[in-house]
């Protein structure tokens, strides 16, 4: 990680695993910051990065298990009409029933979403708060590092309006499995669609926005859902069926794994331009591609003289392995370059676990017990009582599929 680095040496029965120490665990931004008040442009592409993992991995994958579990659109009606709890079915339906079919029902879709997130945010959030809104001990609400947003108003000549509609457009076709064209692409055919959009008239609602810090994200798919909400997924599902909108092919998505290194797929240009419109919406210094990718992609840069060090380091070590070394010659390295300073410390012993006077183990260690073709579990028992000395409490199995791919 830029001038630092760090080599740990491992030798099977000597010393500890790789697994045998975990890393501190990141540092993870608070939810109402990324979801209402984002101070740094960071905050921003977490924000545009979890929208992506939402809307184009996530909610298709849970899509695809739910039909793959529940096979009858018919069967799951009745059981919500039963008002049978089935886990994820509200958004399931949701999903369904607003599944865009054509290209055009894309760019509408990606169209309605720029208005929710950079529009109807900001006016909900200042009406929820409005700017001179103060906290009980008199202060400002909206103060460092808080910062109140602006509605974006949607402009077809802005180019970053323009490559968030087109590039969301094409995620949702791809997940949705609607083909689409280069032509449809062009700044011409999106223009001409946008044009006989009506977008909603904005109307505030009065609910409660997160402003504790220490709230998780909840889980969408276990938030319950009222009785408003039960009765029209069911309207929805009866009103899918009923129009024969429940095909094999409807009922499946393509979700879509975020690759930042392939600039086709669009993956980047969605993130960049959502990251950027958020940040604009609340006067946060906008970042170049370059360092949106790094952020989105969570690329750590190090430079050469630091992989060398590394390589080094290493090699040293393999020369103690292949010399047949004693293990107290065995060193781990920290380093910085920048300082400079470099810390060897011993290579951590195995732990062993003594079971009985004669008997102990590691991580390393397997025992084998064969059996034959009507090997019971009594025998296995047994086995291990004659071989060891040691009767099993708890026998756990491990299943191996095996793939044969034609």
């Amino acid at each position: 990680m830029g001038t630092k680095g760090h080599t740990e040496i491992i030798v099977p029965n000597l010393t500890e695993s790789y697994n045998s120490h975990r890393d501190p665990p990141e540092e993870e931004i608070p939810f109402c910051t990324l979801k209402s008040f984002p101070a740094v442009i960071e905050h921003t592409i977490q924000w545009a990065r979890d929208k992506f993992e939402s809307a184009f991995a996530h909610k298709p994958t849970i899509y695809n298990m739910f039909w793959q579990t529940h096979s009858s659109a018919e069967a799951v009606l009745q059981r919500m009409q039963q008002r049978e709890t089935l886990e994820g079915a509200f958004q399931v339906v949701k999903l369904l029933s607003r599944r865009p079919s054509q290209w055009d029902h894309c760019i509408i879709l990606a169209r309605l979403k720029f208005d929710k997130y950079f529009k109807r945010k900001a006016l909900q959030l200042l009406h929820s708060f409005p700017l001179d809104t103060r906290l009980k001990d008199g202060s400002l609400f909206w103060q460092s590092p808080k910062r109140p947003p602006s509605p974006i108003e949607f402009d077809l000549k802005d180019s970053l309006h323009f490559s968030f509609v087109v590039s969301a457009a094409r995620l949702y076709a791809e997940i949705y499995n609607i083909p689409y064209s280069d032509k449809d692409l062009s700044q011409e055919a999106v223009s001409r669609m946008l044009s006989e959009i009506t977008v909603p008239e904005y109307r505030p609602a009065e609910k409660r926005i997160e402003t504790d810090e220490n709230v998780k994200k909840p889980d969408q798919m276990k938030l319950s859902v009222s009785s408003e909400e039960e009765r029209e997924a069911i309207a929805q599902l009866e009103e899918a069926i009923s129009a024969d909108h429940v095909t094999p092919e409807r009922l499946r998505m393509s979700p879509r794994m975020f690759e930042k290194d392939d600039d086709l797929n669009g993956h980047m240009d969605f993130v960049a331009a959502a990251s950027s419109l958020r940040a604009r919406m609340y006067s946060i210094e906008v970042a170049d591609r370059l360092k949106t990718k790094r952020i989105a992609g969570k690329i750590i840069p190090a430079i050469a003289t630091a992989t060398a060090a590394v390589a080094g380091l290493v090699s040293l070590e393999l020369v103690k392995v292949v010399g047949g070394y004693g293990f107290e010659s065995f060193n781990n390295c920290f380093f910085n370059l920048a300082i400079p300073v470099m810390v060897l410390t011993e290579a951590a012993p195995v732990k062993r676990t003594q079971i009985r006077e004669d008997i102990s183990f590691s991580i390393w260690d397997r025992w084998t017990v064969w059996g034959h073709q009507h090997f019971s579990l009594s025998d296995f028992i047994n086995a291990v009582l004659l071989h060891y000395g040691i009767e099993p409490t708890m026998v756990l199995t491990v299943l191996y599929y095996r793939c044969i791919m034609g």
